[in-house]
């Protein structure tokens, strides 16, 4: 299916960011192999390791569009700093649904939020959904995975990119229910958003499973990989819980108030994300302990957040920093956004909360005005108290929802150090620490960026203590910016 050459590619100027946005989205044809070349700057020689990187890489099959942008096939690039420069490798994820879908030219699929085209009769009780591989990576125990919502992890060559198996992690994600069996093939779902611990290197995860009696699944994995705590609880209603935080003592979710449709998703009327819908009940904090299924329950604001940032512990209180929405994006303002038009989305912004355990009273404040997403810390302070977040962030005064910076949030008040790069879309940055380093932002941020002048993907390897560029390296393809990636170090 895939050539392995590169194209050059020529277009005129875009005219909007949201034309800029369509075109960033350009499926990728192309599995690639080289050096890029540097275009400024230079790499730095203490960066040595990998930096793995995972989206969907194309958002239609053969024709057919995807309705939401977590549909999309996973698709992996590796950039290896090495002493011969900056080695390059993008491939897909061949998972199963993958190859059969490129075997048969059409879509085969039911997804999160896509239905098969041909109306019921096509999706009408077709349970098992396309396991799409897509969202993040994990690097643990000496093995990369690729990570989507509701399924198995698939097990990544990390050099190659190769994919290697459809991974239960030593029968861990085997569910025995009557459930798991006739609505998810006996496979039970892990997240895309584990938490290390890095003072045990100990792996926490969740997953949530569908159906009659939602169920959350809270899973701890060993530093050697293997599974010591598999806990099931019952959650309240089935809701979209996308990511979670650790502190020493508690495992935290923000359960909001927006559930899914079970019946009208299993009997195939309608995608699962067509059917989420928002109410006007009060966001349920979850307080789960690290061992134990007995949460602490405390009430906030109605808010909704893909992505939390870090957590910790103040004596009693519960710090928890979110990417916080006012609402759940519906799954229409996404399709909207998606195909060009314009949108009413909501503005994430960097949100500290301080959650009292003893009295339940739990205070918001606003860590920044710029709105951004895709927050991440120095991985060392994780469940630890922590001075600096970055992410993808936008200028305060544009209402489109299109990232064209990176945002540094000193969290002790200062303020925040915004960079702007105009035209070109930025990907999620992830901190690399410079080896030796004993200051919390001393280190890189790695960021694919899209070059809107040139169609063309690029890496900007930032210094993280003030933005500048140390080094800009470009890709020979354009690319979508994807979601999450990890860092490996050499």
């Amino acid at each position: 299916m895939m050539s392995v050459v590169a194209a050059a590619y020529t277009l005129d100027a875009p005219t909007s960011l949201q034309e800029v946005y369509l075109r960033s989205n350009t499926s990728i044809t192309e599995e690639c192999d080289g050096l890029l070349p540097i275009v400024e700057g230079a790499l730095p020689r203490e960066l040595r390791g990998t930096l793995i990187r995972n989206g969907p890489g194309r958002l239609e099959v053969h024709g057919q569009r995807y309705n939401h942008l977590f549909d999309g096939d996973g698709h992996l690039h590796r950039f290896g700093f090495t002493d011969r420069g900056l080695v390059h490798r993008n491939r897909y994820v061949r998972t199963r649904e993958f190859l059969e879908e490129e075997a048969a030219r059409k879509m085969l699929f039911r997804s999160f939020g896509t239905n098969v085209p041909g109306g019921l009769i096509h999706n009408f009780l077709r349970t098992r959904f396309k396991n799409a591989a897509n969202t993040s990576v994990l690097w643990h125990a000496g093995r990369l995975y690729a990570l989507w919502e509701g399924g198995l992890p698939h097990r990544i060559d990390p050099l190659t990119l190769d994919t290697l198996a459809r991974d239960d992690l030593g029968g861990m994600l085997r569910g025995d229910t009557l459930a798991d069996r006739l609505l998810r093939g006996g496979e039970l779902p892990y997240s895309a958003h584990p938490r290390l611990d890095p003072t045990t290197g100990e792996l926490y995860n969740f997953g949530v499973a569908g159906g009659p009696t939602p169920t959350l699944h809270l899973y701890r994995q060993a530093a050697d990989g293997t599974c010591i705590q598999h806990e099931r609880t019952t959650l309240p209603a089935m809701g979209f819980i996308h990511d979670f935080t650790l502190t020493p003592r508690y495992r935290v979710f923000f359960f909001t108030p927006a559930t899914f449709d079970v019946r009208r998703s299993l009997l195939g009327l309608a995608a699962p994300a067509e059917t989420l819908q928002a109410n006007a009940e009060s966001t349920q904090i979850l307080l789960y302990p690290r061992r134990g299924t007995q949460a602490r329950i405390i009430n906030a604001r109605p808010c909704f957040a893909y992505h939390f940032a870090n957590a910790f512990e103040d004596g009693e209180n519960v710090i928890v920093d979110a990417a916080r929405m006012d609402r759940v994006p519906t799954a229409d303002t996404i399709a909207r956004m998606l195909s060009g038009q314009p949108v009413d989305y909501p503005p994430p912004i960097l949100t500290r909360y301080t959650i009292d355990v003893r009295t339940g009273h739990t205070d918001e404040r606003r860590l920044t005005d710029h709105p951004g997403d895709l927050p991440t810390i120095n991985p060392a302070r994780s469940a630890q108290p922590h001075r600096y977040i970055f992410s993808i962030a936008r200028p305060v005064d544009r209402t489109q929802p299109y990232s064209t910076g990176i945002l540094k949030v000193d969290t002790t008040g200062p303020g925040s150090t915004f960079r702007d790069f105009g035209q070109n879309l930025t990907g999620e940055p992830v901190f690399v620490p410079r080896p030796g380093a004993t200051a919390e932002d001393d280190g890189w941020l790695l960021s694919m960026c899209y070059d809107a002048a040139d169609h063309t993907g690029e890496l900007l390897i930032l210094d993280a203590a003030d933005l500048h560029t140390v080094a800009r390296a470009r890709m020979p393809i354009p690319t979508p910016l994807g979601f999450h990636g990890t860092w490996i170090p050499a």
